[in-house]
């Protein structure tokens, strides 16, 4: 029996009276990759390295699960975190092992919208399920969608957030750079965090998806089929770091029109504080401070 995931059922105190279609104009131009049940975890992970998406839709066979709360069905899909969760729950000796196992048993459930729905359903399945991501049905077709488009809306002036960044910014977690990639592993995952910042680093972090870029690289899976008690074993310091953008003065609409392109791309204030899409989206929308302007 699949375990149900468990939500704290938060609304915007103040409703975006817009219907998804009204503002996300054009998603449905570019089918995304269809996960089968029977694909092997090593292909999430091939397709992250080679993709901008950091997740894909499962297809058919896995059926949706059914909530209580009004207008949010859940769909599985697959993505870079649910990788590293399989990874973090297994032997080394058997990482190999886990790398052709079923993608049905590691699915991360996302949001799943009718393109005609208000808008106000798709940020409350980011908000449910804590994942920037949703999935999006009209007429037969299925698009994905990331807070990286709402940001967008943003930038282009059809939503606003005006509030101060130090509203919803966040105090960066560290990580050694000696710690070994498993470690580093299982501290995003018991945090929920999608980036650690080296110590002694320069403000450069690495993220789930340079981690999966690094160890999902021919290279090192030479390492994980040869020796996989070794996979994993190398410090972080071995995988590529970024260097977030820094956040000019300005509230967070400014903000959004600094926020990169890159799936892990975010934002440092001068305080060292940062700032991610989810602050930028999904913060103001539940302290009712996220509005649709014009028409």
């Amino acid at each position: 029996m699949r375990a149900l995931p468990v939500f704290m059922t938060w609304a915007s105190k103040t409703p975006i009276h817009k219907r998804i279609s009204d503002l996300m104009r054009g998603v449905f131009k570019v089918d995304p990759p269809i996960i089968e049940a029977e694909d092997p975890v090593i292909l999430i992970g091939s397709l992250i390295r080679t993709h901008e998406a950091h997740f894909f839709p499962a297809s058919e066979e896995i059926p949706p699960l059914k909530l209580e709360l009004p207008n949010i069905t859940l769909h599985p899909a697959f993505g870079g975190f649910g990788v590293l969760k399989a990874l973090a729950n297994s032997y080394p000796s058997e990482y190999y092992k886990t790398l052709w196992r079923r993608s049905a048993e590691f699915p991360t459930w996302i949001g799943s919208c009718d393109y005609q729905q208000p808008f106000d359903d798709m940020l409350q399945a980011f908000s449910e399920t804590k994942f920037g991501g949703a999935r999006l049905t009209s007429e037969g077709r299925q698009a994905l969608v990331t807070l990286s488009d709402v940001v967008g809306l943003i930038r282009e002036g059809r939503l606003s957030a005006k509030m101060p960044t130090e509203e919803v910014s966040s105090v960066p977690i560290p990580v050694s750079k000696s710690e070994p990639i498993i470690g580093a592993i299982r501290q995003m995952i018991a945090l929920n965090v999608r980036r650690l910042f080296l110590k002694k680093g320069q403000g450069k972090f690495i993220s789930d998806r340079t981690v999966i870029d690094y160890i999902f690289s021919p290279q090192r899976l030479e390492v994980a089929r040869d020796h996989p008690e070794l996979w994993l074993s190398e410090e972080v310091e071995k995988v590529d770091t970024k260097v977030p953008a820094r956040c000019k003065a300005g509230g967070l609409d400014a903000a959004a029109r600094d926020m990169g392109p890159e799936p892990d791309d975010c934002l440092m204030t001068d305080e060292f504080r940062l700032i991610s899409r989810w602050d930028l989206v999904v913060k103001p929308w539940r302290m009712g401070k996220l509005e649709a302007l014009g028409n």
